[in-house]
């Protein structure tokens, strides 16, 4: 028998609460052997509260997204099937248990404390290189066991008073386990996988943590007591722990503590925004935590009015901090995976998500076609009108092709006047049409430079892929595409064509491809 059936028989006239509808879907779709993207996106776009929910924290620091992404598909694919499905149902799980606050339970701040540990889990696993999509939703769902048990228990406490510290006592008291013991059991029950709810159970004690989960299980434990120092009210001691932990697990100097510390804080302060939860006493502990901290090092002796006057210094200096690393993360974002004169994606971030791509079909059985398109006599145009008028050029086409390709492709700049597009869950046929829209646009482009029309026309290559195909490695689908370019370039240019390896396929269409 269970330790829930346990309880339950112990408390008959109590239900512990179930997982909303919605939840329970997102999480019948990821326990299959071989979870469908498409139907993820079809049970959170039924929704669109949460909806909602996922772009904005798609658009929001944690994903750091190049350019705003404004549909749900495109959100999805910049997340990923793992993190888009654990964001979803965490929002899920909030919408429906964020009740109206009682004389007794501070529904509010509970998820206010359980976003902090989110954020604070999701900074500290980066930070300390041990990153994990699943360590969000195990951080914000660590203590959902006093949630459940307030709910189902509450005509029996009423005279508890508002503090969670005071009533997560009452799963001990009711259960008889820890809290962390019993919510890994109600997540369990409710479906969600082991991957999740295995950190959970043991990270008040990590170190008795199976090998696979000792990692996260720390990053939980850290989480949980960073969350509980920047919400609570603020003792210098709790400090000291923090820094404490992170030293021994990860050998952090003080001023790598408190870095983590400013950098959990914006993030938190960032997604609790986004949800409409108050996040004012958030800011103040933070300020309270670097002023303790500088008094410490400085030995600073300070009257009433110094203090109130550090105050304000210090709160513009982390707003002005918080500015300047949001500034930094993007600016490092789009240097590490945008072209700086197109603003398209760039070919390092194509091979990632050529790598992404290539194991999504092997897992679900899928398609995709891969076409490469270079513009034709493009030297003549530097030769004749200048370098700036190539770079003009080159912007141009980089607009007119985003307007022809679909939300889901994703374009970059493959090099020089070279570009790449990946076509995700593509057939050949419809590949050559998609590419003969795009020849034919950028056919009829015309870009004014100095009284000047300028004209252009590209040669296509087109490769293809699929599951049954799985002995082509990443460079051979490239390669395939551009032997069909270079080939469109011998027949005259301004054509498409597949390779010589893939002309087998049945997709001729008239007489610009072959």
């Amino acid at each position: 028998m269970s330790i829930i059936d346990e309880f339950l028989k112990q408390h008959p006239n109590v239900r512990l609460p179930s997982p909303p509808a919605i939840a329970i879907s997102i999480l019948d779709e990821t326990n299959k052997t071989e979870p469908c993207f498409s139907r993820l996106g079809e049970i959170i776009g039924s929704d669109p509260g949460l909806t909602t929910r996922v772009l904005q924290i798609a658009n929001s620091p944690i994903i750091a997204p190049l350019t705003p992404l404004d549909n749900l598909d495109k959100a999805l694919a910049r997340m990923g099937l793992t993190l888009a499905t654990n964001i979803a149902l965490s929002f899920a799980l909030i919408e429906n248990f964020r009740l109206k606050p009682t004389h007794n339970f501070d529904f509010d701040y509970f998820w206010r404390r359980a976003l902090t540990a989110a954020a604070s889990a999701n900074i500290i696993s980066t930070t300390t290189k041990h990153h994990n999509d699943n360590i969000f939703i195990s951080s914000l769902l660590q203590d959902i066991s006093i949630l459940g048990v307030y709910i189902a228990c509450a005509e029996n406490h009423e005279k508890e008073q508002p503090h969670i510290n005071k009533i997560s006592s009452l799963v001990e008291d009711y259960t008889g386990y820890s809290h962390a013991h019993f919510s890994t059991e109600i997540l369990e029950q409710w479906g969600v996988p082991k991957s999740i709810t295995q950190p959970i159970r043991f990270h008040h004690q990590p170190e008795s943590a199976p090998k696979n989960y000792k990692n996260q299980a720390r990053i939980i434990n850290l989480a949980s007591k960073l969350s509980a120092l920047l919400n609570n009210n603020h003792k210098v001691k709790k400090t000291e722990q923090l820094q404490s932990v992170m030293e021994r697990y990860y050998s952090f100097t003080s001023h790598q503590t408190l870095t983590v510390i400013e950098q959990a804080s914006k993030l938190s302060t960032d997604i609790i925004t986004q949800i409409n939860l108050p996040s004012e006493q958030l800011e103040k502990n933070t300020i309270q935590i670097l002023h303790e901290a500088n008094r410490k090092l400085f030995d600073l002796s300070l009257t009433t009015n110094e203090l109130a006057e550090q105050y304000k210094n210090e709160k513009e200096q982390i707003q002005q901090t918080s500015f300047a690393l949001s500034n930094s993360n993007a600016e490092l974002s789009r240097m590490a995976f945008q072209d700086s004169l197109t603003g398209l994606y760039n070919v390092r971030y194509m091979h990632e998500y050529l790598d992404r791509e290539l194991k999504r079909v092997s897992r679900y059985n899928g398609i995709f076609s891969f076409l490469m398109f270079d513009i034709d006599d493009f030297k003549s145009i530097n030769d004749t009108y200048g370098h700036q008028a190539g770079d003009k050029m080159l912007q141009e086409i980089a607009t007119t092709a985003l307007q022809t390709i679909r939300n889901t492709d994703l374009l970059a700049r493959y090099g020089g006047e070279e570009f790449a597009v990946i076509l995700p869950e593509t057939t050949l046929e419809l590949a050559l049409e998609i590419g003969e829209r795009l020849r034919k646009n950028i056919e009829a482009l015309r870009v004014d430079w100095k009284n000047n029309q300028l004209s252009v026309t590209a040669s296509i290559g087109i490769s293809y892929y699929s599951a049954e195909e799985e002995s082509l490695s990443k460079n051979q689908i490239i390669a395939n595409a551009d032997a069909g370019l270079y080939r469109s370039k011998a027949r005259g240019k301004n054509c498409i064509s597949l390779s010589k390896e893939q002309t087998h396929l049945p997709a001729t269409m008239g007489n610009q491809h072959t």
